[in-house]
């Protein structure tokens, strides 16, 4: 009767075909648990309502829904005319919440109402100085000039964010402003915002807490099933290649180590990590040891949550990176010397992989700008997946710091763009990370030459205060809570500002790339085809991941053909017309009397 009643449930919503949601309860779900970090976000959009200058200038600020155009003095009545920054229809998740802290200082009104009910009416300088309620640190954070709250704040309805044009005593200020945000298929076991923790949250918020108290070691967690492969100190030949781990079958690489001390520049720009999955002929990961880590050419040594240099085994990396027919981390000599390590370790997991977990890429992308040239692209990827982040550097000749100026823009599936407001806006820091309007409250220092968050951080700044000829800058930014899923393609770039040349990017972004394993038949397309494979094989036990089980089970059922309809119609040929669909329903119908038949 099982599967009578089961493939009843197929029957009668397989005309919708559905996707499979990740939908979150109370918030804290991105932040709190590591492991699913490669799942699949399916059905969540990723939106940011920021103050950037609509027309295409440099005026990212002072911009909002209502009114529109651009705000200044000169349109003021009244210093506190009521301005709406955002109004999203839900439900969905405030991810973050950042102004510089400059601005965020003059104590800006802020109020949000949730599902029509008012539930925030502070200011900016509570809300994010560590003043108000629970939103505190660590989730709530001052430094490097930004200030930056990652609590979130759930709606099921509709969530409606107002400040004002002018600070409450009148005077003209700069109103920047960022605010991520998710989008969420449903509602169903939402817990909207009320300004207080259920015991659900407060368990998560803990959990939290305690991984940025314990960051440099794994957010995920010890295992002890897991098992370490350890590399002792080697000299790789120019050209040649050493493997870390070859792992077989389903599991997770949970860990992965490289000591190189002393190593020169050139010796961690020439040694790329390379990483394959599933015996893929193609690198998903192909990244200099330098840049993948963020180590060599003056930066801080440095933990944040996924990657650091300052670990107990050397540089590490946390991203769990999947795989379900093995994998291949090496080590590969790009330059014509011999380069040595000290030591590596690769951790990995053998488990089972679950249908939703996406394959861990990182691309690295090095240019010095041209005349003219509008921007540098950090990403560019087909397919299905979601985005978590991205290390840049920028270095040009000269005091002129506008560089930092440059905006940074997502276009997400050919046509939604989450427009950013300025380069250090981006890594939440604000006004040249605290060079300019500095300010010394909260605990932000003035003139930094780096600062290290779980989330973000410089890593090198070179700038005229401090005695230096040219300006460079070395960040990070890792998009945990708001990461950004694409379905069709996704870009990333950021502006080139002043259209310069002789202008050095250098960026390493990374992205989860969710594969169509619905696509039993691999002919690029799951449709007809595939459910038949599933159907055929219904009920068979099998060898774990073989061709009818994409859930990798050892058994075909339910969960295989809720793979199948979770991708139904994806891929390069055009969904099948209606009477199609009535025919795999015909079929699937007939399965069920059979069953019931013999039953």
């Amino acid at each position: 009767m099982r599967l009578q009643f089961r493939l009843g449930f197929f029957l009668a919503g397989a005309l919708l075909c559905a996707s499979v949601s990740t939908g979150a309860a109370h918030g804290y779900e991105a932040l709190s648990e590591w492991s699913s970090l490669p799942d699949a976000k399916t059905g969540i959009v990723a939106g940011m309502a920021s103050s950037y200058d609509r027309s295409g200038g440099n005026l990212d600020f002072n911009h909002y829904l209502w009114p529109t155009g651009y705000q200044d003095s000169s349109q003021q009545t009244e210093p506190s005319i009521p301005t709406i920054v955002a109004e999203i229809e839900g439900p969905g998740v405030l991810t973050r919440f950042w102004m510089p802290h400059a601005a965020a200082d003059k104590a800006f009104v802020l109020k949000m109402t949730i599902d029509e009910t008012t539930v925030i009416d502070t200011d900016s300088d509570a809300f994010l100085g560590g003043s108000y309620g629970y939103f505190q640190d660590p989730l709530v954070g001052t430094l490097l000039g930004g200030q930056v709250s990652y609590e979130p704040i759930v709606f099921a309805q509709s969530l409606k964010i107002e400040s004002n044009n002018l600070r409450a005593d009148g005077t003209v200020v700069r109103n920047y402003y960022q605010h991520s945000y998710h989008l969420l298929p449903s509602a169903a076991g939402l817990t909207p915002y009320n300004g207080a923790l259920t015991t659900q949250q407060q368990a998560a918020r803990d959990s939290v807490v305690s991984m940025i108290g314990n960051v440099g070691q794994n957010p995920a967690g010890s295992s002890p099933t897991s098992v370490v492969l350890n590399t002792g100190g080697s000299a790789i030949a120019p050209g040649g290649s050493l493997t870390l781990a070859s792992p077989a079958g389903n599991g997770i690489i949970r860990r992965l180590n490289v000591r190189m001390d002393g190593a020169t520049d050139a010796e961690l720009d020439g040694l790329r990590l390379r990483v394959r999955y599933d015996g893929d002929t193609q690198n998903a990961i192909d990244v200099p040891v330098a840049h993948f880590f963020g180590a060599g050419h003056e930066r801080v040594a440095y933990k944040s949550l996924p990657i650091g240099t300052d670990g107990n085994d050397g540089f590490y990396c946390y991203w769990p990176m999947p795989f379900r027919d093995g994998a291949v981390v090496e080590l590969y000599n790009s330059t014509a010397s011999a380069v040595g390590i000290d030591s590596a370790a690769v951790e990995y997991e053998p488990e089972t992989v679950t249908s939703r977990a996406g394959y861990l890429h990182a691309v690295y992308n090095e240019q010095t700008t041209g005349v003219g040239q509008e921007y540098h692209q950090l990403l560019s990827a087909t397919g299905r997946g979601h985005y978590v982040g991205n290390l840049l550097y920028v270095q040009r000749d000269g005091t002129n710091g506008n560089i930092l100026e440059g905006d940074d823009v997502i276009v997400i599936d050919g046509g939604e763009t989450i427009y950013g407001t300025g380069l250090e806006d981006a890594y939440n820091g604000g006004y040249y990370y605290n060079h300019v309007a500095e300010q010394s409250d909260d605990g932000d220092v003035p003139d930094p030459y780096s600062g290290i968050c779980p989330y973000h951080g410089l890593l090198r700044m070179n700038f005229a205060d401090l005695g230096d000829s040219y300006v460079r800058t070395d960040q990070y930014r890792w998009l945990v809570s708001d990461y950004v899923p694409f379905t069709e393609d996704i870009e990333v770039f950021i502006e080139n500002y002043g259209l310069g040349a002789d202008v050095l990017f250098g960026s390493t972004a990374f992205y989860y790339k969710v594969m169509l394993l619905g696509d039993l038949d691999a002919d690029g397309f799951v449709g007809q085809d595939d459910l038949d494979i599933v159907l055929g094989d219904w009920g068979a036990t099998v060898t774990a991941g073989s061709l009818p089980d994409p859930s990798a089970d050892g058994f075909v059922g339910q969960d295989d053909l809720d793979i199948v309809l979770g991708d139904w119609g994806e891929g390069t040929q055009p969904m099948p017309e209606p009477t199609a669909l009535v025919i795999f329903l015909i079929g699937a119908a007939g399965l069920v009397a059979r069953s019931s038949r013999t039953q």
